[in-house]
């Protein structure tokens, strides 16, 4: 059989041919890796929003206070559970803050005349009161807040 004259009439009609047959070819090579990559992201999404991490809780359902209930009565403590996270610790005012990005800062209570010392944040010195976690990198703000609205009880709520 002879090959038409037209299809490879010479040497600069095969090159543009060769190349978009080799683009095909890397295409359809592409298109072969793309499921993998796709359950890949799937795995990486899982792993790095904590499912497969053992330490980590659930999520607590919306207004559910039977999922809080159950792990209160669960905990093992002996000291104080903090509210928030519950963590044991010694005393209220050594609560961690619930997340990695916040800070505690200890304030006064305004109702004793303990004043004591709040602008370092939680610990010892503190005074009578607590502690706020605020996202941050200092207490300022919040020693401002406080000095502003220093008039305001609990008790008037």
């Amino acid at each position: 059989m002879k090959w038409p004259t037209t299809v490879f009439s010479n040497t600069a009609d095969a090159l543009p041919r060769r190349g978009l047959l080799l683009l095909l070819f890397v295409l359809a090579m592409l298109a072969s890796a793309l499921p993998p990559l796709v359950n890949a992201q799937g795995f990486f999404q899982n792993f790095f929003s904590g499912q497969h991490h053992a330490a980590e809780q659930e999520a607590p359902p919306l207004g559910d206070a039977k999922w809080f209930h159950e792990r209160v009565e669960a905990a093992h403590c002996t000291q104080y559970l903090c509210p928030r996270t519950l963590s044991c610790v010694s005393s209220p005012k050594e609560c961690p803050c619930p997340f990695p990005q916040q800070i505690a800062c200890a304030y006064a209570d305004l109702e004793s005349d303990d004043g004591g010392d709040h602008g370092k944040g939680s610990g010892p010195g503190a005074g009578a009161g607590g502690t706020i976690c605020v996202t941050g990198t200092e207490c300022g703000q919040v020693q401002k807040l406080l000095r502003v609205g220093s008039g305001f009880k609990l008790k008037d709520l």
